[in-house]
């Protein structure tokens, strides 16, 4: 098996998309206890809003319907259920599922009592397989037994008690991620922040990473399922465009104090930030690939300088000939910055991300030759 420092480039920057460099250890001010909630609890809890299960943030990689069936069957049979692990903001009364979401859906899919057909199997209860949830519910005595029982079955739960407005339990919970999830399919850091950030700004995130120019740019398909990765790239560009003199080496901890600042910015902000995003794409798209996507596979992390130094001379650059842009451009991929070697040596090393940062908005200023 290849070490790390062999891998391809992109390979390189895919692992980050999914490293933990934050180390958060546990903040004094959080409290952990255990305590059983039975399963119409948690159905109720959903329904009212209390309860955050956020299945957007893991739609590539849910459970089929075999796998939920099986889940329901052992519940009907009692066999052991691992304990879930939510978090609650004491302020605001909200629940967030921070381990176990498949078994928190397969739940509520279930008590929702409606058309789910449970798939027919050959291990588990035949008076459940290939049935209805509805005809389970309103059926047969044993089939009204199967659903109470599911009801007021109790499952175990971990609670971290918490405050969702400091900075350090958002980050301890962002560890909390990654190590609960860190089995089968894992969550991304796009993925986690998606559930733990929610609010106006991530929204923002998710209807500009839809903005068809973007999709040009990142040659994007309509089918294929990219895991947030394109929402990340999108908050890269913002927060090295406002703050990249300030990066302090740690990637994860630099986007997550992002994505905590700006989590509920209000619609000024909203339209500011649209508005400086789909210039520098336009600009992009327009001026340097002449509205087709780019000929050659760009790397993560020169889009990102690319993206930032374009956005960072947006006034200047939308007064030039296609022709300066490209001219620029071509600067840019020829700097020893942007080498495979060089980039490889220390993809978010601070200095390096500095340097080439700084080497991007130099390039495409009204300053440079």
């Amino acid at each position: 098996m290849p070490q790390q420092h062999e891998l391809p480039l992109e390979k390189l920057e895919e692992l980050q998309s999914f490293e933990d460099d934050s180390n958060e250890t546990p903040p004094s001010d959080i409290i952990s206890y255990n305590e059983l909630r039975s399963c119409a609890d948690l159905f109720r809890m959903h329904k009212q809003g209390v309860l955050d299960i956020k299945p957007e943030f893991q739609r590539d990689v849910v459970w089929q319907d075999a796998a939920q069936t099986r889940f329901i069957d052992s519940l009907i049979k009692q066999l052991p259920i691992p304990s879930m692990c939510f978090s609650l903001d004491y302020k605001s009364k909200k629940w967030l599922v921070i381990d176990g979401l498949q078994r928190i859906s397969a739940i509520i899919r279930f008590l929702e009592g409606k058309d789910w057909v449970l798939s027919s199997l050959s291990d588990i209860i035949p008076e459940i397989a290939g049935k209805s949830v509805a005809d389970i519910k309103e059926g047969t005595d044993a089939g009204k037994g199967y659903y109470s029982l599911v009801e007021n079955l109790t499952i175990p739960v971990t609670v971290l008690r918490c405050d969702y407005s400091k900075k350090s339990h958002m980050e301890y919970l962002f560890t909390i991620f990654h190590r609960l999830n860190s089995g089968g399919m894992k969550l991304n850091n796009q993925e986690i922040r998606n559930c733990i950030y929610s609010g106006s700004f991530n929204n923002l995130l998710k209807h500009l990473d839809e903005y068809p120019p973007w999709r040009k740019l990142n040659k994007m398909k309509p089918k294929e399922k990219y895991r947030l990765s394109k929402q990340e790239l999108i908050l890269r560009f913002f927060a090295f465009s406002d703050e990249y003199l300030r990066y302090h080496g740690s990637l994860v901890r630099f986007l997550n104090s992002y994505m905590q600042e700006n989590r509920m910015i209000d619609s000024d902000v909203i339209n500011s930030k649209q508005e400086y995003f789909t210039r520098t794409v336009d600009c992009i798209n327009q001026k340097i690939f002449d509205n087709r996507a780019p000929v050659d596979k760009l790397s993560l992390v020169t889009l990102e300088a690319l993206l930032v130094g374009v956005g960072k001379n947006i006034d200047y650059l939308e007064t030039q000939p296609p022709a300066v842009l490209k001219r620029r451009y071509r600067k840019l991929i020829e700097d020893e910055a942007f080498s495979e070697i060089f980039l490889r040596e220390g993809l978010s090393h601070r200095g390096k991300v500095i340097d080439r940062l700084g080497s991007a908005i130099g390039i495409f200023s009204e300053d440079s030759e």
